[in-house]
């Protein structure tokens, strides 16, 4: 049985699941749908045509499924979706799609810290982690797991590749490939994720032939093409060498990642 306190807003036409916690002077709108076993706390904002899925938690303050920041925004039937056990904190916000029929898009088991914000039309994966105040520009897209540290900025269309970790304040304009560090503004590629592939369980195979991609792509002093080029012959075709060269080939918006990030 849902425990809904008594100075809540809730849309009569709002779906709400089972076993559902929501705190005084929380909105719901008409077109929200709230999964079983989600634990809403007060004063959160929950608008739009949004669908959120079983077993997260929104802290204070927090706003989904709003208007988009977008100009062109005209309230038509766009979406925000969001999976399983993730848990929003104070301030958190995400917005709904910008274009008709677009969709804002969360996966599972993500950790969004205090004031983070996901764009319109962004993609998150699972496992994600975003730190205070990071955000996320619309359109951009994250892979599984990964970690982008607190006031750190992706501009829009940007794509991070999975179990990317961006170290507190940096920024980036250009696609960061799968499996790196990266640490500053823009060409910040510090090494690989060792301690992310050790942690999650990959093979010495694996990270020995990543570091191999490594000095190859962003040590060798050749352009991208030729890079692809030299992994594609010297190095074992392991899934993550093969996931690293598609994310690279893949159509770009901004363009890749290529320089290194001086030590400290």
């Amino acid at each position: 049985m849902s425990r809904i306190h008594k100075f809540v807003d809730v849309s009569p036409e709002a779906k709400i699941g089972e076993n559902v916690e929501i705190g005084a002077f929380t909105r719901i709108g008409p077109n929200v749908t709230i999964g079983d076993g989600c634990k809403i706390y007060n004063n959160v904002n929950i608008l739009g045509h949004t669908v959120i899925g079983q077993n997260n938690i929104i802290y204070p303050f927090a706003s989904l499924g709003t208007a988009p920041h977008d100009i062109s925004f005209k309230g038509w039937g766009s979406c925000l979706n969001v999976g399983d056990g993730n848990t929003f904190r104070e301030g958190f916000t995400a917005n709904v799609g910008a274009a008709e029929n677009s969709a804002t898009e969360i996966g599972n088991g993500c950790f969004f810290m205090a004031n983070s914000h996901l764009g319109h039309n962004a993609k998150v994966g699972d496992k994600v982690v975003l730190a205070n105040g990071a955000v996320l520009g619309g359109h951009a897209v994250l892979g599984d797991r990964c970690f982008i540290g607190g006031n750190s900025a992706i501009h829009q269309f940007v794509r991070i590749g999975r179990l990317v970790i961006m170290s507190g304040v940096s920024a980036t304009s250009l696609d960061i490939p799968p499996f790196m560090i990266a640490d500053g503004r823009n060409q910040p590629i510090r090494n690989i994720n060792l301690i992310g592939l050790k942690r999650n369980g990959f093979s010495r195979e694996t990270i020995k032939a990543l570091k191999e991609v490594f000095k190859i792509f962003f040590k060798g002093g050749l352009n991208v093409t030729n890079s692809i080029e030299k992994i594609k012959t010297e190095i074992s075709p392991l899934p993550e060498v093969l996931e690293f060269i598609e994310f690279v080939e893949k159509r770009t918006h901004r363009g890749i990642a290529t320089g290194i990030a001086h030590k400290r």
